[in-house]
């Protein structure tokens, strides 16, 4: 693949065979989700690697994800990068993507939490392809998760959100 992110480290996603083609001198993926041609970047080679791991090895299925939606009130166009949603709509995980380069930082963690603002979802994530921090609101503030809880989580929980 030619535009995929050099990386000197394992990814932390099974690596997904994508359907890609090179159009007007850009590489482009099929992206499966919002069912279109992408431009494909570093971040957009995370953002979809992520949401094939989502639905392959976690579960959920694939109308339950939101990719790069434009934020209700915004006229700066910000999109926030991913959102599993549950059967009601309701959100459940909310999900920065950055490109495997960009360190995971606190001013990431600002700029997802504006988007939690917007969207108040449980459990909240940043994730470079390389790393991956996830945190879930508590009554006691934000707790650090060991990664983002699999369809089953939200079952157990009581959650109707599966």
């Amino acid at each position: 693949m030619e535009n995929r992110p050099p990386l000197n480290r394992p990814f932390l996603f099974p690596e997904v065979e994508l359907l890609r083609r090179w159009h007007q001198e850009r590489e482009e993926v099929w992206d499966v989700f919002r069912r279109r041609w992408l431009v494909l970047g570093p971040e957009e080679w995370v953002r979809q690697q992520l949401a094939h791991y989502l639905v392959n090895h976690l579960g959920y299925p694939k109308s339950r994800l939101v990719i790069e939606k434009r934020l209700a009130g915004r006229v700066d166009s910000k999109r926030m990068d991913l959102l599993v949603i549950g059967k009601e709509g309701e959100p459940l995980v909310l999900v920065e993507c950055k490109a495997p380069q960009t360190m995971l930082s606190e001013e990431v963690w600002w700029q997802v939490s504006g988007y939690e603002m917007q969207i108040p979802a449980p459990v909240v994530a940043i994730t470079n392809g390389l790393e991956m921090e996830v945190r879930q609101q508590s009554p006691q503030g934000w707790l650090t998760l060991p990664g983002i809880p699999p369809v089953t989580a939200w079952i157990q929980r009581g959650t109707k959100g599966t």
